[in-house]
């Protein structure tokens, strides 16, 4: 149909709200013209998309099936990513209304020729597949609901009792336990679920400085399985969330078969890529740490507890209290010089591991991470914030470790342990460590949470503002990677890292050591396009386009999402880069700008450089996603370090070009690594259906036999 200037998307949908039935609007769509796209249409869909939220919020089923189909029919490939990233089909956002999503997800699939791609149907199949665990996603939810109820005014310090137990008795999950057991599943995944129910209770209740008062005494005696069910409910309940993360924002798919609705990366080397990430940043941090323990490390703050308890240093901080309810409660001196112990520059051991943590990613000294998070906080700063909540946890815990009577130590820990402090005696106490009015507000604005119904994660906001009061989890607090948290809470990544970016840096030094030609941020005009190139390298008659990209360790779908699109920018970068300067006429006017006399029939080579190691593996359109510490290896070592031998990982005795090529093509060492990554289905209970996620597991020795087959002993190791 020949489109009309004067056609709008609200002129559109009212056409197909004029019809019969959902029949008569598929029907009328061919023979209504398309408005044309322009800046004022695509506003105008961008207002639709909003509005069919509307829709499906308020079960406007007719209205929100014009909604969906005239913005399809406008500009599928337009619309469909937008939806996804508005998140306008996660039947999360509605009460759980699975049935209405899915019968939306049917209608867009009734005009699949005008969806005009694959990947664009396959998504609708995925919010239908999702779509059927709705309702048993909705059961866990009434669930939470109906105790929630139950226990008002007491269920949320309990939770956080409960939390900051387990992070301080160093809780070990077993994932080899079904997922109805609660050892099945990690302290991060029961903050996640008690930060969803935190939200919940939100939508339910005014949130008040009543909220924490009380904690539920029979939570220790008779009423413990309700507290269970509500944390295996919650954490359920985060896994269907985070499956419609992964359909929406990442190359994920859903799939149903029978009672199963299995989860699935599209290209299978994506989540082999992400385990691979995972496993390999855990070994990093692993090794960082074994080395800094066997190198005269600094007192803990647990060893520091043990001793002044020892010599009865701390007299008089606790005393126990019986009104309104029997508990300790901290008597902190106010004279500056106990603060000292806080104020210090000097960090704990603890501190530095938590440094070391970031220093996996990091590509300048580990003393470049002591460095500004905003105008008036530093790293140094957050690290003293959590040194003094680290002190007070230890300190309750240790008085709770001297009672004999184990149902008194218990009763004792839900009373005493979890913290309840006043906006101002919170300020004041921050005072005696900083003495900066500024720098203490900034710092508890970075950290204070306000509960809503939005995203809440009580790792990353760690102060939860009541109103008067924050009501505070120390250990929760004490064992969180805060700075990194910290600053992706609150989009300060652009500010910790600096005004270069070290890991391009890093790059092009190793580049230029290897023997490349080696510019970065060139600027031209070619072939129509305006271009800023990351990295452009050569050398042997091979030229490389290189797109970096520096984002945090993921910790969450939802941060995997970021890192993702990260990747997608590098991906549609790359694609314009080959397309044009694979033509020598273009490569010959790259060359001339650069100044390289060199001959312009150079092969093209394309890789996206990424930061962390999350999808280090993976292709998308062709351009290999490389780990920079990995590529500089490659470049400047070319070893693969083993704790009995190390490996030559280049042809010959020196690097050459080659080297790079096949690193990033064919019969790469990531190639390599992901063969060793064996499929796995990772499961998890929704009433009666149940969600999968196909995932792998490393097998270290498969690695072993794999490597020493393709490479040979370093002779010189």
């Amino acid at each position: 149909m020949v489109s009309s200037s004067a056609a709008t998307v609200e002129a559109l949908i009212a056409t197909l709200l004029a019809t019969r039935n959902q029949a008569d609007m598929i029907a009328k769509l061919g023979q209504t013209p398309r408005p044309a796209m322009s800046k004022a249409i695509g506003a105008e869909i961008r207002s639709a998309i909003e509005t069919l939220g509307d829709h499906i919020e308020a079960k406007r089923r007719r209205e929100a099936a014009a909604t969906l189909l005239a913005l399809l029919y406008i500009d599928a490939a337009y619309v469909v990513p937008r939806l996804r990233r508005a998140g306008v089909l996660r039947a999360s956002r509605y009460g759980y209304a699975g049935n209405l999503i899915g019968t939306l997800a049917k209608t867009a699939l009734q005009i699949r020729p005008l969806l005009n791609a694959p990947e664009r149907a396959r998504y609708f199949e995925s919010v239908i597949a999702l779509s059927k665990l709705a309702s048993n996603a909705r059961t866990l939810y009434d669930e939470i609901v109906k105790i929630l109820g139950s226990r008002r005014d007491c269920v949320l310090k309990t939770l956080l009792v409960i939390l900051n137990n387990q992070f301080y008795q160093g809780w070990v999950a077993d994932p080899s336990q079904p997922s109805w057991s609660p050892r099945r599943y990690t302290t991060e995944e029961y903050v996640d679920g008690v930060s969803l129910i935190f939200s919940i209770y939100a939508s339910l209740f005014p949130v008040t400085d009543e909220c924490c008062n009380h904690v539920d005494i029979a939570a220790i005696t008779t009423d413990a399985v309700v507290y269970e069910r509500l944390l295996l409910a919650a954490v359920r309940l985060t896994k269907f969330k985070d499956a419609e993360i992964q359909i929406d924002g990442l190359p994920y798919q859903a799939t149903i078969e029978g009672e199963t609705v299995a989860i699935s990366s599209i290209d299978p080397d994506i989540e082999r890529s992400v385990r691979l990430g995972y496993i390999q940043s855990d070994n990093q941090a692993i090794i960082r740490i074994h080395r800094f323990r066997n190198s005269n490390p600094p007192m803990s703050m647990s060893d520091f507890l043990d001793m002044g308890f020892e010599r009865d240093a701390f007299p008089g901080l606790l005393e126990l209290a019986e009104k309104p309810v029997r508990r300790y409660r901290m008597m902190l001196p106010t004279a500056p010089e106990i603060f000292s112990i806080f104020a210090g520059d000097q960090m704990f051991r603890e501190e530095v591991e938590s440094l070391l943590l970031l220093d996996v990613n990091n590509f300048g000294n580990v003393s470049d991470l002591i460095a500004d998070v905003n105008e008036h906080v530093t790293t140094t700063d957050i690290f003293k914030f959590q040194r003094y909540f680290t002190f007070l946890s230890g300190v309750y815990q240790r008085a709770l470790a001297r009672i004999e009577d184990e149902a008194e130590r218990t009763f004792l820990t839900f009373t005493s342990t979890v913290f309840v402090m006043s906006h101002d005696n919170l300020f004041m106490q921050m005072m005696l460590i900083f003495r900066s009015e500024t720098k203490v507000r900034s710092l508890i604005d970075l950290m204070k949470m306000t509960i809503s119904t939005g995203h809440i994660d009580l790792q990353y906001r760690p102060l939860i503002d009541l109103g008067g009061y924050y009501v505070i989890a120390p250990q929760v607090l004490a064992a969180s990677n805060l700075v990194r948290n910290t600053i992706v809470a609150n989009g300060l990544r652009p500010i910790a890292l600096g005004p270069e970016d070290q890991m391009v840096n890093a790059v092009i030094d190793a580049l230029k050591s290897a023997g490349f030609k080696v510019e970065a941020g060139v600027e031209l005009r070619a072939g129509g396009l305006d271009f800023e190139l990351d990295i452009v390298a050569w050398r042997d008659g091979h030229l490389f386009f290189f797109e970096c990209k520096n984002a945090y360790h993921p910790c969450s779908p939802h941060e995997m999402r970021n890192s993702y699109d990260h990747i997608k920018v590098g991906r549609d970068q790359l694609d314009k880069r080959r397309r044009v300067f694979s033509e020598t006429t273009h490569k010959s006017q790259l060359l001339k700008k650069l100044g390289w006399a060199v001959d312009p029939s150079a092969e093209v080579h394309t890789g996206i450089v990424t930061a962390n190691r999350i999808f280090h593996g993976a292709a998308l359109n062709g351009h290999p996603v490389r780990q920079a510490h990995e590529l500089i290896n490659v470049l400047t070592m070319g070893k693969l370090s083993g704790e009995e031998r190390s490996l030559s990982i280049w042809a010959g005795s020196e690097f050459h070009a080659l080297d790079l090529v096949t690193y990033l093509e064919g019969d790469s060492i990531a190639a390599k690594q992901l063969a060793a990554l064996d499929p796995t289905d990772w499961q998890v209970a929704m009433g009666y259906r149940r969600l999968t996620l196909a995932t792998y597991v490393l097998d270290p020795l498969k690695l072993q036999e794999i490597m020493e087959a393709s490479y040979p002993a370093d002779e010189h190791a």
